[in-house]
């Protein structure tokens, strides 16, 4: 975006004449911050004062963080050095007409001050801007903090080093359209670029974010072009971008140059997973063994994947029930914008085996602590190899009766293994058929004796009879 001191300010507030028939550019270097600073409701970052003041056909040059807003404004705070003259510092620009709303001053080189500038219509020639008192940006080589962030009246504050140096109440805070901006802008009045822009070192880029809570950018992309007055301005771009460390850069003359939306920074997280030991955990589709994987990564989206079922034994195994963050996915996709820790659980189970000669439940993984139900047929069956059976109960591993009844249910804190038990009466039959004989025996005896008995009888009576005929 433009800087407060454009050709026209130039002509309208100095007295070193007007260079209106010049076409300026509005040459932008630095790096902005990553999605994730969208819509933010306030911008700030650290600005190292570095005092190289305008030369040749260059007007002005400043430094400063700033947004692109929803409702089509721009706004912006950092600091700026001018070519000499008076000055208004609080003005409104509409067109090519400045009224200055405040009182003037005269700035000389090396005259570091801080500025703000808010744009209703970021494609207009129409401003506000505020100049700060005389060196008020520091000495050389100092560090400063410059932030923007809305205020009590639904406005602007404009915030140096931790205090509110002016407010801007003019328009509502609404939110950013794009990632949080840190720039060095040199304006020309030349066809192509000269003099000196910086370099200045830029550090610390943060955004408000919609819980009002300050958080730093992950990564820095590259501004390389001119302002949004002339974004196609045909100038070749002498300046380029440095990465001195994370978040930290350094922007203007003698920099290596840079393609816009190059990656700058391109910060690593560390994404550490942890699993049963028995795990096998997939990292962008690179597995990792033993249950754990702590790598670094860069910010985005990355997959990761572990096993439904971990298998301990036949009869022990873990079964995937939900990630530490609340996911339930197996295979997921996360936006790794912080270091990340993330625990597969996994809950324990065990198997219930049963054993039965008819038809029963069938064989089941149950979670620890649960119950299982059981059960079978209670029906006397009659098999041709077996004979007669009898179900008797439910046993287990050990042989204890776990019930007699022909269904129940187990608590499950270990593995367990349930047997059906019935009686088989085959055995029995020859003692049965031997018992069966003998009394037919004994009651035959007993059917022979007592006809032997009768006969014996009636030959008695008979005899008893015949003795008792008179003698003839």
């Amino acid at each position: 975006m433009l800087l407060l001191l454009l050709t026209l300010a130039v002509g309208l507030f100095t007295t070193t004449g007007t260079v209106r028939g010049q076409i300026p550019y509005d040459i932008q270097v630095g790096a902005w911050g990553d999605n994730a600073s969208k819509g933010n409701m306030g911008v700030g970052a650290e600005i190292r004062t570095r005092i190289t003041p305008p030369s040749g056909d260059d007007l002005a040059a400043a430094f400063w963080v700033g947004d692109n807003l929803q409702n089509g404004a721009f706004i912006q705070f950092g600091y700026q050095l001018t070519t000499p003259g008076p000055y208004c510092l609080y003005a409104e620009m509409i067109g090519d007409h400045g009224n200055c709303l405040g009182v003037f001053d005269n700035i000389g080189y090396g005259d570091a001050r801080w500025f703000w500038q808010y744009w209703p219509n970021s494609g207009g020639l129409d401003f506000y801007y505020g100049t700060g008192p005389a060196n008020s940006a520091g000495v050389n080589g100092s560090w400063h903090v410059y932030k923007i962030s809305p205020n009590a009246s639904q406005g602007w504050n404009f915030v140096f080093d931790g205090k509110t140096v002016w407010n801007f109440n003019m328009f509502q805070a609404t939110k950013s359209k794009d990632p949080a901006y840190m720039v060095a802008e040199e304006v020309s009045s030349a066809q192509d670029a000269s003099g000196t822009l910086g370099p200045v070192e830029f550090r610390n880029l943060i955004y408000s974010n919609a819980y009002k809570t300050w958080q730093a950018v992950t990564s820095l992309s590259a501004i390389s072009g001119c302002s949004g007055m002339n974004p196609n301005c045909g100038v070749m771009i002498p300046y380029g971008v440095k990465v001195l460390g994370a978040n930290d850069i350094v922007a203007g003359s003698g920099q290596p140059t840079t393609q816009t939306g190059s990656l700058l920074w391109p910060r690593t997280f560390t994404l550490t997973v942890s699993a049963p030991s028995d795990a096998q955990i997939t990292i962008d589709r690179l597995p990792y063994l033993g249950g754990f994987a702590a790598q670094p990564l860069l910010q985005g989206s990355h997959s990761i994947s572990v096993p439904a079922i971990v298998q301990i034994d036949s009869t022990d195994r873990l079964r995937f029930d939900h990630w530490s963050d609340g996911s339930t996915a197996l295979n997921r996709i996360i936006d790794l914008s912080s270091d990340m820790n993330l625990q597969a659980v996994y809950v324990q189970q065990y198997k219930l085996t049963i054993i039965s000669s008819f038809p029963s439940t069938d064989d089941g993984w149950y979670d620890e602590g649960s119950s299982a139900n059981f059960g079978t047929t209670t029906t006397p069956r009659f098999t041709n190899t077996l004979g007669l059976m009898i179900f008797i109960g439910w046993h287990n591993q050990d042989g204890t009766t776990v019930t007699t009844q022909g269904s129940g249910s187990i608590l499950m804190n270990s593995p367990n293994t349930l047997e059906a038990a019935w009686l088989t009466l085959n055995y029995l039959i020859p003692i049965v058929l031997s018992a069966l004989s003998a009394t037919v025996i004994v009651l035959r005896f007993w059917e022979r004796k007592d006809a032997i008995g009768r006969i014996e009888r009636q030959r008695i009576r008979a005899n008893r009879a015949e003795s008792d005929q008179p003698t003839r």
